[in-house]
């Protein structure tokens, strides 16, 4: 009986002891910091208030997000925020009239009559928080929605019956987001240089610290004398890799969408390797650079790309740099950030916000898609609807300026 009543009292402390190390053990919060900022108007300004400028902080491990509104002094505090590495992005909006008030230098008496809004915003990426951390005054920056903007990016592509990838169905949509007709004649198409993310293999772009440039590996032209292609108020026209119901046809995929529609298609001409299919329904874009004259087709990563359109004022400007890590002498095309109309980035996940390629005053956020070859794509949000005229939302932001949809929405919204 003593040596039963032993081993006993042995379990029944073994017991405590287990159970004391469990609460120590599991009861330990993790460490919780304040992540502050102070935002203020821009510089000439002399009127209104960064009071009420929403604030958002992003987790870019698990996408959390915490939100807020700055004081009177523009100023706002995230409390128990753990460590880790975040995205912030701010923004308010005034309506165009009290925004020339207050002195802004954009506004024009047809952007008040068109009751358009100027957005003032602030990004910043990749912070990272090991303790209290304060980012310091910075200047909300203003813009207007822009003119003409890329209302859709679809690029993930989608997958046959039998399983196979399956990516000619790519396409970029433009939109007419004035008031007024645009002539497209001259507007040039292009892509960015660079990884999306999707692999640790491959690295950032070297060239995301010039912020005055934009790197471009495939670069495309509407043809035209200056007033052959109009585009209407609240009209869009759609870019496709191949113009064709890829429904139906033998070349395509049942899966996928009707792009013999569109107003546009990309058409690459080699004679050595005649690769690509020229659809005669659809016209061709003007192939103006090619950085690897190898390829067959303009084909998007499956995981994400960076798309740019903008006009060419000062040819003499363009110029031309090595392709990184490239054997084969083949280079990339150069242009100033500031010809750019409107420029979306899309990368692979939430997390690969390292990989950004576009200038922060172009996009200073990105969008993301669940995965490739699933059909999503990348849509602008509509703002309002002037009766009936939609107009989009543009805040030079694409994480708060676009959607994610489950299907490709080419010339229409439904």
């Amino acid at each position: 009986m003593k040596r039963l009543k032993n081993i006993g009292l042995f379990l029944f402390g073994t017991v405590l002891l287990l159970t004391g190390c469990r609460d120590d053990k599991f009861n330990i919060e993790p460490q919780m910091y304040d992540v502050s900022i102070q935002l203020s108007l821009p510089d000439n300004y002399s009127g209104g208030s960064p009071e009420n400028t929403t604030v958002r902080l992003i987790n870019i491990d698990n996408q959390l997000e915490s939100e807020g509104v700055t004081d009177a002094n523009g100023q706002y505090t995230f409390h128990r925020v753990t460590a880790g590495t975040y995205r912030l992005s701010a923004g308010k909006k005034y309506p165009a009239a009290e925004a020339r008030s207050y002195g802004s230098t954009l506004v024009t008496d047809r952007d008040i009559l068109q009751n358009r809004k100027v957005s003032l915003n602030y990004s910043q990426a990749n912070i990272t928080v090991t303790g209290n951390a304060d980012l310091g005054k910075q200047t909300l920056k203003e813009s207007l929605a822009g003119l003409l903007v890329i209302k859709e990016l679809y690029y993930t592509g989608s997958r046959t019956p039998a399983g196979k990838a399956y990516w000619s169905d790519q396409f970029v949509e433009i939109f007419n987001n004035s008031d007024d007709t645009i002539y497209l004649d001259s507007l040039y198409i292009a892509s960015v240089y660079g990884a999306s993310g999707n692999s640790t293999a491959t690295s950032p772009t070297p060239f995301a610290s010039i912020q005055d440039s934009v790197f471009l590996d495939f670069v495309w032209m509407i043809p035209g004398s200056g007033k052959d292609h109009p585009l209407q108020p609240g009209k869009s026209i759609v870019i496709a890799q191949d113009g064709m119901n890829h429904r139906d046809d033998p070349n395509g995929n049942p899966n996928s969408i009707d792009l013999s529609h569109a107003d546009w298609e990309t058409f690459l001409y080699r004679p050595d390797k005649q690769r690509d299919i020229d659809f005669a329904e659809v016209p061709n874009l003007t192939e103006i650079f090619a950085s690897m004259q190898s390829t067959f087709d303009w084909i998007f990563n499956s995981y994400g790309t960076g798309i740019v359109i903008y006009r060419n004022y000062q040819p003499d400007d363009v110029h031309f740099v090595p392709r990184p890590n490239d054997t084969k002498g083949r280079t990339l095309m150069v242009v100033p950030a500031k010809w750019v109309l409107d420029g979306v980035d899309a990368l692979a996940s939430a997390d690969a916000g390292a990989y950004h390629r576009i200038p922060y005053s172009i996009d200073a956020g990105f969008v993301y898609c669940d995965g490739n070859f699933n059909l999503q794509s990348c849509r602008r949000k509509i703002e309002q609807d002037q009766d009936g005229r939609i107009i989009l939302t543009d805040t030079n932001n694409s994480s708060e300026d676009f959607e994610v949809i489950p299907f490709p929405t080419p010339g229409t919204f439904n």
